[in-house]
C-alpha cells in the first residue's frame, strides 16, 4: 500500500488496528502472555495510520503511548522484545484494582 492509501482501505486498517490493541487489553486482563508478533502488528497498523493522517482509534492510542512512556522511563532502553516486557508492566499499571 502507498502512504496514501484509499480512506477505506485505512478505514479498515483503523479497525483491524483497533481489534489487536482489543485483543492485547483482553489477553493481558486474562493474564495471558501478549506474543511479540501482536505487538508488532500493532505498531506497524498505528505507523501506516500515522503516515497517512488517520486518527488513532483509543485503545491503539492508550496502548501506544503507554509503551512509548515506559519505554522512556526505562533504564537502560528496551531492545526488541523487550519493548513486549515494558507493555505488559504498562498495563499491570493501568488495571484498576
Amino acid at each position: 500500500m502507498t502512504a496514501e492509501g484509499p480512506p477505506d482501505k485505512m478505514a479498515e486498517v483503523a479497525g483491524l488496528a483497533a481489534a489487536i490493541a482489543d485483543h492485547i487489553l483482553a489477553q493481558h486482563e486474562a493474564g495471558l502472555t501478549i506474543p511479540p508478533d501482536q505487538f508488532r502488528m500493532l505498531v506497524s497498523a498505528a505507523r501506516m495510520l500515522l503516515d497517512n493522517g488517520v486518527s488513532w482509534p483509543p485503545s491503539v492510542t492508550y496502548l501506544v503511548m503507554e509503551v512509548a512512556r515506559r519505554v522512556e522511563e526505562a533504564e537502560p532502553p528496551p531492545k526488541g522484545d523487550e519493548v513486549v516486557a515494558h507493555l505488559t508492566r504498562a498495563l499491570n499499571a493501568a488495571k484498576p484494582t
